[in-house]
């Protein structure tokens, strides 16, 4: 039960935090459309910081760590490709191609990034092992976004940009941070770590600040009629983080040595997180159903206050922990 209780009081302090966003908006102080620069803001500066800071100081390459990578890089891959095809016959009763497309992303991608990462660094703390994991699957979903990511909102394969996946800030700034961890710059400019910081803390406030905007700017109630979102919400939240889950699971009980506890954490972090929040800047940018992106993001934002602490708890329980 402790764990039911320290997770949810987490995941409730997020909550509490996008309260002043939706009221900047309600009040009308502010408009949702200037959630944009604050985005750009996250997306270019608070989370590559977060990235870079958390490889230069808290990984100490050995073979262990480049093996668990390996492992983690891999088995990420390939279950989002798995989702990418289940999702398929999965949502073939939706006639409409673009809500199609966009009921299998958002059942897809995560909000890692913004969400997965500071929520388990308020829980686990900054320096716990499951960072490795969720630093490499939020690369993994960066790449997979601007690739498999954008022909499933746009329907259109000409839109996969491998530029933008291998050049997102992301990746930059974890290649960068081996680099310097490599060559323990640390040691002789500490400054790093701390300037690191500094940004890096401007990730969950300003994430959650975001959430609020876009709330604050629709009738929250709307998100709950359509029976879709229910039925992404519960292909996103329970069912796709339950089959990883359950493979390594199953993986750790025949004495895979690689698979720890920490690895099982962190697949559960990175898969259980709502839909990503780039859902509906994806749709602005390739013509795809952007009413639905909102409404499957926010839905599954809010109903995930209820299934992450749930299900982590019947996770540790499971686990022993």
């Amino acid at each position: 039960m402790d764990a039911l209780v320290i997770m949810l009081r987490n995941v409730l302090l997020f909550v509490a935090l996008a309260v002043p966003g939706y009221l900047l908006v309600r009040c009308g102080l502010m408009k949702q459309e200037q959630s944009g620069a604050l985005s750009k803001l996250l997306m270019y500066v608070g989370m590559p910081f977060l990235i870079l800071g958390s490889t230069v100081n808290n990984l100490s390459f050995n073979k262990e760590l480049l093996l668990t990578m390996a492992v983690v890089a891999v088995v990420g891959v390939a279950y989002t490709f798995l989702m990418f095809f289940a999702s398929a016959p999965l949502t073939a009763s939706t006639k409409e191609a673009k809500t199609r497309g966009m009921m299998r992303f958002s059942a897809v991608f995560s909000n890692n990034g913004f969400l997965g990462i500071p929520l388990a660094i308020a829980v686990f703390g900054a320096d716990s092992p499951i960072m490795t994991v969720l630093i490499l699957l939020n690369i993994i979903t960066n790449v997979l976004m601007y690739t498999l990511g954008a022909y499933l909102v746009s329907g259109d394969k000409s839109k996969m940009n491998l530029r933008k996946a291998f050049l997102n800030p992301v990746l930059i700034a974890f290649l960068v941070g081996i680099v310097l961890n490599l060559l323990n710059v640390k040691s002789y400019v500490p400054e790093i770590s701390t300037y690191s910081t500094h940004f890096s803390n401007l990730v969950t406030p300003i994430s959650m600040t975001i959430l609020g905007m876009k709330m604050g700017a629709i009738r929250i109630t709307s998100l709950f009629t359509s029976p879709r979102t229910y039925y992404v919400s519960a292909l996103k939240l329970i069912a796709f983080p339950a089959v990883i889950v359950a493979v390594l699971v199953g993986a750790q009980a025949l004495s895979v040595d690689v698979v720890d506890h920490a690895m099982i954490l962190g697949f559960f972090i990175a898969f259980a997180m709502p839909t990503a929040g780039l859902a509906s800047t994806f749709a602005d940018s390739f013509g795809g159903d952007t009413e639905n992106a909102v409404a499957f993001t926010l839905g599954t934002t809010l109903l995930s206050i209820v299934t992450i602490p749930v299900l982590y708890w019947l996770l540790c329980f499971c686990l022993g922990i």
